[in-house]
């Protein structure tokens, strides 16, 4: 017994003692070298990089009634008392709440193009059928709107209470971040280097450790919080009648007719500690352990720090001007036309359906341009539909688009059996898809869509057609020939078979033609004598007779009178 106790404490010690080493190495990030990234970009969240801000800024708590009439970009979002932020001087609330709200915009607008998103095509994000431009929406007005502190009255100061944990798994969800490693966390504390001039390192926390609604951020209950929530419920359903059933069972084996010796209780009981003590430590291992101890790569800077900062890459730095005077938006006030949008777009309101005036603007950029500030070069339409049309088999359409798993998965399957090959002409032809970044530029007419596309599968279908005839045609002849080949290759026999059936009979033998055989049918000869009004059939000679036939129609026929109903008729023998 005491051997078995001490196994089992050593059993806890070790996975205890596994658990706890890896939890002091849970600072550094492990690679997954299969794993492929998406969506991972830099910063992962949306408005990441102004939480530290945000929070040296005063706030002042109100209500959702003042704010109501000015909001725009989060008027469907803000549903809870909001705090605004303390002006300096004398300020109308309804620049306050403009000012917060343009830049939920912003962050809004620069987090969808840092995805690859044309971002002008969601003005209106609620009606917007993907959920990953919904949760940015709502991430980027959590953080510009934070929820006042609970019974703070209007015109009092309040913390700002950053978005909740549950929030931002459900941006993770929607959007299917992966960086391949463990840095998209929600609720962190890393400590990154700092700016330059300033300290060494700095502290950077995420998002507030507490599902939403709380008291403590901002934010309200997921759709995935609430299906976790009836998932424990039902689990919890489900454990309480395994109890109870045990519970019963185990009462009916000490009172039944089962267990009918005093001894089989305490031997089923020590089965059942055994059992019991088994899966507990299976549960701790289960709980402790995380992988398994071998030599995996890992890194200290997670994977999407790694990547560029889409915000430094957006911005816009006046001719001349130092970094430190970049802007996001060139469409800001004070920057002039001809620097606006690199000079290959204009500026253009974000959404024209604003109830607010002067509503903050984004650059439109020319046709074969994209990204915030229209540096980026859009891939061709026109290639990516040749490519899709002839070599769509072979995936060179998602090559150049810039997935290649894709095309992988395209060339293995030939197009889908052809399936997928005429999806994706008519996809490709027909409207701007989406490349690995942005759209592809619209170069292509759609009646030069229409007119290649109609007239090149009309020529395939023609050509398919005469050679179905040609086809047919051939196996016609052929069955034909086949069937007088076999019509000449049937053996003579055959035709003897047939002559000596029940329309055949055999005549006299004669000396050259032993087996002669006389056909017996309409308008042959007679071979043998029949009554014909008393005249004389030829006939051969007797045996052994020299002669000649004789009859009214032989050779050595004489003058014979035949003797007819009504008259005489003479025949003579020429």
């Amino acid at each position: 017994m005491a051997v078995r106790v001490a196994f089992w404490a050593a059993l806890s010690a070790a996975c205890f003692r596994v658990g706890a080493t890896l939890d002091r190495a849970a600072e550094h990030f492990t690679q997954n070298t299969i794993c492929r990234q998406n969506n991972c970009i830099n910063p992962v969240f949306p408005g990441l990089k102004e939480l530290p801000v945000l929070d040296q800024i005063l706030w002042q708590c109100s209500n959702q009634s003042m704010v109501a009439d000015y909001l725009d970009f989060c008027r469907n979002v803000v549903k809870y008392d909001p705090a605004l932020k303390s002006p300096n001087a004398s300020r109308l609330v309804k620049e306050i709440v403009k000012e917060q709200d343009d830049k939920a915009a912003e962050v809004f607008f620069f987090h969808l193009s840092g995805l690859g998103y044309d971002a002008h095509e969601f003005h209106n994000p609620d009606r917007s059928a993907d959920p990953c431009v919904r949760q940015v929406w709502k991430m980027a007005c959590y953080t510009y709107f934070p929820k006042a502190q609970a019974g703070c009255k209007i015109g009092e100061s309040s913390p700002y209470l950053r978005p909740c944990r549950n929030t931002c798994e459900s941006y993770v969800t929607a959007c299917r971040v992966e960086c391949c490693d463990e840095s998209v966390q929600c609720a962190f504390h890393h400590e990154v280097p700092g700016d330059p001039g300033a300290a060494a390192f700095r502290t950077e926390t995420g998002y507030v450790d507490a599902d939403g609604p709380s008291g403590v951020c901002t934010g309200v209950m997921s759709a995935a919080h609430r299906s976790g929530v009836s998932s424990a419920i039902l689990w919890l359903l489900c454990a309480l009648h395994i109890v109870t059933r045990s519970t019963g069972g185990f009462a009916g084996a000490r009172t039944g007719g089962h267990c009918t010796s005093r001894q089989t209780v305490p031997l089923a009981a020590s089965g059942r500690w055994r059992v019991g003590a088994f899966a507990a430590a299976l549960a701790v291992c289960a709980s402790a352990l995380q992988g398994c101890v071998m030599d995996v790569p890992h890194h200290e800077v997670g994977n999407w720090r790694r990547n560029p900062d889409y915000l430094t890459a957006y911005e816009f730095i006046r001719p001349g001007e130092p970094a430190n005077t970049a802007v996001l938006n060139s469409c800001s006030a004070g920057v002039p036309e001809t620097l606006q949008c690199s000079g290959r777009g204009y500026c253009k309101e974000f959404n024209p359906n604003a109830v607010v005036r002067n509503a903050i603007s984004f650059c439109a950029c020319d046709r074969d341009w994209a990204d915030p500030e229209c540096r980026t070069r859009r891939k061709s339409q026109v290639t990516t539909f040749l490519l899709s049309l002839f070599g769509g088999f072979l995936g060179l359409d998602y090559f150049y688009l810039g997935f290649p798993v894709w095309g992988m998965a395209k060339v293995g399957t030939l197009g889908g059996m052809g399936l997928w090959w005429l999806l994706d002409i008519v996809r490709s032809g027909s409207g701007q898809v989406y490349a690995a970044d942005f759209r592809v530029a619209s170069d292509l007419p759609h009646w030069v869509f229409v007119l290649l596309t109609v007239t090149l599968f009309s020529f395939v279908g023609f050509v398919w057609s005469i050679e179905s005839y040609l086809s047919f045609r051939r196996k016609k002849r052929d069955d034909v020939m086949k069937l007088q080949e076999s019509e000449e290759a049937r053996p003579l026999g055959k035709f003897d078979e047939m002559m000596s059936g029940a329309g055949c009979r055999a005549s006299f033998p004669s000396k050259n033609f032993p087996n002669h055989q006389d056909h017996a049918g309409y308008g042959s000869m007679l071979p043998s004598p029949l009554p014909n009004g008393g005249a004389p059939y030829a006939m051969p000679p007797a045996t052994g007779q020299a002669g000649r036939y004789g009859g009214p129609f032989g050779p050595a026929a004489k003058d014979v009178r035949l003797r007819a109903l009504g008259g005489r008729t003479t025949f003579r023998a020429e």
